[in-house]
């Protein structure tokens, strides 16, 4: 089942923010354009937890990229609600595993990215948990924006964010903008 969200996620993400931040204006790729990476979401799920919640995501995301408080993405909470694969920051790492790989089949190389990548991840988002918990308690960006959980969020943007820099070479596109967004990646801790 493999599904391209990046287009669309990342179609939030890369702002044109004109920031004294290098890591606020992130490059203009398109991570699975430079990467082939499995992704384990259906289409139509990112396409609707998109159309709802995608303007609140984009306000959350220029927040951090412009150094406020980490805060929830709605988006990344509705898709971890409709898969069962993020709770808060309780992570299912064995669904979160089991759907990447599946997602990779027929490409063996992402196996042990796959394996490390994932709890590892979890474990960060757990480590997270008083930050976050912190930020779900201020108020909302836009009145009339929700108010979600961060462990979503911040689980999806690692997991990507780590596959993405362990893209092996057989499926990364070696041209200038592709290995401009590697290091972008590489160098800016959040503004990926």
């Amino acid at each position: 089942m493999k599904v391209i969200l990046f287009s669309s996620v990342f179609a939030l993400i890369a702002l044109d923010l004109v920031l004294a931040n290098p890591c606020a204006k992130p490059p203009p790729a398109d991570v699975k354009q430079c990467c082939e990476f499995p992704m384990p979401l259906e289409g139509a799920l990112v396409e609707s937890c998109i159309n709802q919640y995608g303007a609140q995501s984009m306000r959350v995301i220029q927040s951090i990229l412009t150094g406020g408080p980490p805060r929830g993405a709605c988006v990344a909470e509705c898709l971890s609600n409709a898969t069962g694969m993020v709770n808060g920051v309780d992570v299912n790492v064995d669904l979160l595993v089991a759907g990447f790989k599946m997602a990779a089949d027929g490409k063996p190389e992402w196996v042990p990215i796959i394996e490390s990548s994932i709890p590892e991840c979890a474990g960060m988002v757990k480590a997270m948990a008083p930050e976050l918990e912190k930020a779900s308690k201020l108020p909302p960006l836009d009145p009339a924006d929700p108010i979600c959980s961060g462990g979503p969020g911040f689980m999806l943007f690692c997991a990507v964010k780590t596959l993405f820099q362990s893209c092996p070479a057989k499926y990364f596109k070696s041209t200038p903008e592709c290995n401009e967004l590697k290091t972008y990646a590489n160098t800016c801790p959040l503004g990926f």
